[in-house]
């Protein structure tokens, strides 16, 4: 009775640790590691947080063209002033007493100034503030784009390797299968001893094939786990897509017109271009202080004091009577308005040095987008090879494929009634593997290759993500 309670307790147990594991597998889809990816991505937080500050630059722009506006208030609840008053006393004498005063006071004043003209700085500098910020929301889509191509080449890479894990084991089944066969023949004396030790040699190789393949597998799944920075030691299934083979449309077989959409369509060209105008108008914002400004000036205040005691060489003497300092302050209201025209005539080349400065970096932007321009047309056109060597490829291993298998059943016939070595055998296997880890090759790489036309043309939606 407590040999069957205490078997009933394990596997209760056994039960429950199983359906706790099952429970903790996480469960990845494509579209969903591509959302995780760009969800944690460092780079696409980066490019987030510039576009954020190039919107308030933008900001910050337009208020250039505003007035500005400051306010102050001053109150000083005690103040000692002391001076050397001369006095001419009758006679012509004069005399140097020391005057000492004790104050308080009060006093406001509001100042406000509107730039007229500053050489087009302003405008210069909201022309440039705009491109950056729409350069910035293409880097964001770009480097969105980024990721989902590198998450989709991960996940792909896994669910290849997944499948060549499962060919070297279905591989080893029928090596171990064949391998049993044998060692029974051996003992009945109907095949040579050396037949079973071939296959004990062929058993361990296969082994091995699989001991590889699950190796890396392992490997690529934990590349993509750090790629999406997940945590590494949770259990993760991997949903393999429906298989897509379907061709691209025909015009996909447009080489130039596909060049021409992609300098149409891809964010970093037009990124690149963005930031070509925005260092262009960094140059006419550079140059902008060798004209004059003009500067419409407005103030407006008031002030009042009140004496509180007062001395001639240390002799008190009565202070005068003064209204109270809020009748000061309304009573001596005073402003002013006023043009003021400034000219910087030299300012020893420091404007000279920006404007160089705004024109190489200005230059070298301009290098920089007509080297994209050349490399996004060199990938467009290698991207289309590749695609195109990929159906060809398709083709080819569904043919070779079926040649091996039908190779394969033949020699395995041929074998078992004799008239086939053990070596045939083998090589027929052999090449019946390699067909399958070709064709899975060939699909996996179909599959990904439109992906990599797809990034390469700018057409991957990373919003529908």
């Amino acid at each position: 009775m407590k040999k069957l309670i205490l078997c009933l307790s394990l596997s209760f147990f056994s039960l429950s640790i199983a359906a706790q594991s099952s429970q903790s597998v996480e469960t990845l889809t494509l579209e969903k590691s591509v959302r995780i990816a760009i969800t944690n991505s460092v780079a696409v937080l980066q490019a987030k947080g510039n576009y954020e500050l190039t919107g308030a630059q933008v900001l910050q722009a337009y208020g250039q063209f505003l007035p500005s506006l400051s306010a102050s208030v001053g109150y000083t609840p005690i103040a000692l002033n002391q001076r050397i008053n001369p006095t001419t006393l009758p006679g012509g004498v004069v005399i140097f007493p020391l005057f000492a005063q004790r104050t308080t006071g009060l006093n406001f004043n509001i100042v406000s100034s509107l730039n007229l003209f500053n050489g087009l700085a302003d405008q210069a500098g909201l022309q440039q503030a705009l491109s950056n910020n729409r350069g910035s929301e293409y880097t964001l889509t770009r480097a969105k784009q980024d990721i989902a191509f590198n998450v989709a080449q991960g996940y792909l890479q896994i669910l290849l390797n997944q499948e060549l894990l499962r060919i070297s084991q279905e591989n080893l089944k029928a090596s171990q299968e064949r391998l049993r066969q044998l060692q029974e023949q051996t003992r009945l004396g109907s095949r040579a001893i050396a037949d079973l030790y071939q296959q004990e040699a062929q058993k361990a190789a296969d082994e091995l094939a699989v001991i590889r393949a699950d190796n890396t597998l392992r490997n690529s799944k934990l590349a993509l786990l750090r790629q999406l920075r997940l945590e590494p030691t949770k259990e993760y299934e991997f949903v393999q897509p429906a298989t897509d083979t379907t061709m691209l449309d025909e015009q996909y077989k447009n080489e130039q017109a596909l060049i021409s959409a992609a300098l149409e369509s891809r964010a970093d060209v037009k990124g690149s271009q963005e930031s070509v105008n925005a260092n262009s108008w960094a140059v006419t914002q550079a140059r902008s202080t060798y004209l004059p400004q003009l500067n419409l000036n407005f103030s407006f205040g008031s002030n009042g004091f009140n004496v509180l005691s007062q001395s001639i060489d240390g002799a008190s003497v009565n202070p005068p009577a003064l209204p109270s300092l809020l009748s000061q302050v309304g009573n001596q209201l005073g402003y002013s308005l006023g043009l003021q025209l400034s000219w910087t005539l030299f300012d020893r080349f420091s404007t000279n040095l920006r404007q160089q400065q705004a024109e190489i970096t200005f230059q070298n932007s301009q290098l920089a987008y007509e080297d994209l321009k050349i490399r996004v047309a060199v990938e467009v056109k290698q991207a289309l090879g590749d695609y195109n060597a990929a159906i060809s490829q398709l083709e080819s291993t569904r043919r070779g494929l079926v040649s091996a298998e039908k190779a394969f059943e033949t020699v395995q016939k041929r074998y078992e009634v004799g008239s086939a070595t053990f070596v045939e055998v083998i090589t027929a296997q052999a090449a019946l593997v390699q067909a399958q880890s070709n064709r899975a090759q060939a699909v996996f790489n179909f599959t990904f290759q439109k992906k990599i036309l797809e990034y390469f043309l700018g057409k991957t939606d990373v919003n529908s993500l």
